[in-house]
């Protein structure tokens, strides 16, 4: 079984911990954090509901479709959420980062679970709250200087919408018809035509938000940077 201190990071952007006084971002390793998430998901299939994949029958199936998705690839970084404001910093949820383009100076936030017991503590605002600082500082402030992070939704999650424009994104518009989902899950309420490749599943309408460097240095930094959620520097 792997350590903590054994589990590398593969991101095609440097990767260090991140940390405020309400939560610590770490890699999220299955050996060290798996059993907590199992128990605090196992039980509550709606944390999926406005997510692409998801719910798994088991914590093995789960860490499998991880693997295969995400830690296969440079663009992708899986990251746990550890609440500091409770004993034993258990942890608290799930945020990542997806679509890394170094060339380009650009990523995305995603992956954002927060556990049903740790809900309405403002957990995933301190951790997003990180992520964006990390992100858009400049290395001399000790963030990365990217000019562009961006956040896709589902159209119809007007929470994760909400959150994000909470969080200073801008919302650029709606891309119609963007994914296939599982029928299970919710989607455009226009049915797909007959003889689609894809019975049984539906559309995704996704709505894409982003928040830029210059959105950042002209007042977004300031308001997301409230004491208790500024980033250590290490």
């Amino acid at each position: 079984m792997a350590s903590e201190t054994q589990y590398e990071a593969n991101f095609s952007f440097p990767w260090r911990d991140l940390e405020n006084d309400r939560v610590k971002v770490v890699l999220f390793n299955p050996a060290v954090h798996g059993a907590e998430y199992w128990a605090g998901t196992k039980d509550h299939p709606e944390v999926y509901d406005y997510l692409p994949w998801g719910p798994f029958p088991s914590l093995d199936s789960f860490v499998h479709y991880i693997d295969q998705r995400f830690n296969i690839s440079p663009s992708y970084l899986v990251l746990a959420v550890l609440d500091k404001t409770s004993p034993g910093t258990p942890l608290a949820g799930l945020v990542g980062f997806l679509y890394a383009e170094p060339s380009n100076l650009s990523l995305e936030v995603g992956i954002l679970i927060c556990l049903p017991a740790f809900q309405r503590r403002r957990i995933t605002y301190a951790a997003v709250a990180l992520l964006l600082q990390y992100s858009l500082n400049l290395p001399t402030d000790g963030g990365l200087g990217l000019r562009r992070v961006q956040y896709q939704a589902n159209s119809n999650n007007v929470k994760s919408v909400g959150f994000a424009k909470k969080m200073g994104f801008h919302l650029e518009g709606i891309i119609r018809w963007q994914r296939v989902l599982d029928g299970s899950k919710p989607g455009n309420e226009k049915a797909a035509r007959e003889g689609d490749p894809k019975p049984g599943t539906v559309g995704r309408d996704t709505a894409l938000l982003s928040l830029c460097w210059d959105d950042w240095e002209e007042g977004k930094k300031d308001a997301i940077c409230q004491p208790e959620y500024v980033l250590y520097r290490s």
